[in-house]
């Protein structure tokens, strides 16, 4: 199916012209003239991509990018103007802050062949956007679907690049919609939340992954699983109790299973998160400090909580090409793991580029769409084998 492309830009010749760019690489293509007759466009249809210009009458490119920001979807998103390059980096800043899925930038004039790479790349590694959950999901449906076959988890794999092998995998949440496609993790945590239920959807995902391990471990192969843990799973003291007994029930060294968790967990009491954690700790599952470098207490934590493994904000990985002070700061975070004996974990491995970075800096794991997209369970057994037996390459491992 042709991929659907909005492109938003002031000038009729400019917009006309990208548009027959685009439809040379068979995408079906759409116009806007500002943000405000976009915005009208998608109260009605979805678009895999919008292409938009940043200086805009009415509604110029920095305010469509918060609009974009409240959609129930996750277009991919190309930024260009014919300012100067300060405008270009101050969108992108902005792109990242609101999560928005930056595909890149372009100053104009537009280098058609640069624009079509750049919509190739994203579309060969990066699944489609995101349904909303809001007009598909009612609380009973939520709740029914925890309980059966409504998650569908999604296994994205982690590499080890000093010992050069695959170091496990994390564990995304999926959602099989009425209409037979997929919802993403971010769309399944939103409704989680709005409902009240992100204990519950953490019990099911660690019940999954752990299920699933103990039929990997029968075929003969032994996968390191992350799963995400909620702040009001934490907050419950027999939390460390419910995971030990999910171990115990599908034969799961707790050594093969890492929890993560983000510093905002702890904002409320960390009593009781602390009481939990420490016991997980010594019941030998592993703890990863999320989201490292967001907040202002992430040194404190680990000082006081035995984490394990540092998972550091891949925001840092993003920038760092272009921003010295967020390469000084990835470069601070994996130097700081090592001196506390923590394994460096760095996300969002998104280009070649990124991942010269961080084997440069000395990162000790790996993971992004560069190195591998999330997969199924049976996906990523296929996908595991072929790595093992040399059929499939992968940056890291293989070079």
């Amino acid at each position: 199916m042709s991929k659907r492309i909005l492109v938003v830009d002031d000038s009729a010749t400019m917009r006309e012209l990208l548009m027959q760019y685009l439809r040379t690489g068979d995408y079906m293509v759409a116009g806007a003239e500002n943000g405000l007759q976009a915005l009208e466009v998608l109260k009605t249809e979805q678009y895999d991509y919008i292409v938009t210009d940043l200086m805009m009458p009415d509604m110029d490119g920095f305010q469509l990018i918060r609009a974009i920001s409240d959609l129930d979807w996750d277009p991919g998103i190309v930024l260009m103007t014919q300012q100067d390059s300060r405008s270009l980096a101050a969108a992108k800043e902005l792109a990242l802050a609101y999560s928005i899925n930056l595909l890149g930038t372009l100053s104009k004039p537009i280098d058609k062949a640069a624009l079509l790479d750049m919509l190739t790349e994203v579309a060969e590694t990066r699944p489609a956007g995101r349904q909303s959950t809001e007009t598909v999901l009612s609380e009973a449906e939520f709740m029914r679907g925890l309980m059966t076959d409504g998650l569908s988890p999604a296994f994205q794999p982690k590499i080890d690049l000093k010992a050069k092998k695959i170091a496990g995998a994390e564990v995304f949440a999926r959602w099989r919609s009425p209409s037979g496609g997929y919802l993403g993790a971010g769309a399944v945590i939103k409704a989680a939340r709005e409902k009240g239920h992100m204990d519950v959807l953490t019990y099911r995902m660690l019940e999954l992954a752990m299920e699933q391990q103990g039929k990997w471990k029968r075929q003969g192969q032994t996968v390191t699983l992350s799963v995400n843990v909620s702040s009001e799973n934490l907050r419950k003291p027999d939390f460390a109790d419910v995971v030990t007994g999910l171990a115990g029930q599908f034969e799961v060294d707790p050594k093969t299973m890492r929890l993560e968790v983000t510093e905002s967990d702890f904002e409320v009491d960390e009593r009781v998160p602390l009481e939990v954690l420490s016991r997980l700790h010594m019941a030998g599952f592993g703890l990863a400090l999320d989201d490292f470098g967001t907040g202002f207490a992430s040194l404190m934590r680990l000082q006081v909580i035995p984490f394990d493994e540092l998972v550091v904000d891949r925001l840092f990985l993003s920038r760092a090409q272009e921003n010295p002070v967020a390469r000084t700061i990835l470069e601070t975070a994996i130097d700081l793991s090592h001196k506390l004996d923590l394994t460096c974990t760095c996300e969002g491995v998104e280009t070649a580029e990124h991942l010269a970075i961080i084997r440069d800096l000395g990162a000790d794991i790996a993971q992004g769409y560069f190195l591998g997209k999330p997969m199924s369970a049976e996906e990523f057994l296929i996908w595991m084998e072929d790595v093992q037996d040399g059929v499939v390459k992968v940056p890291g491992l293989n070079a």
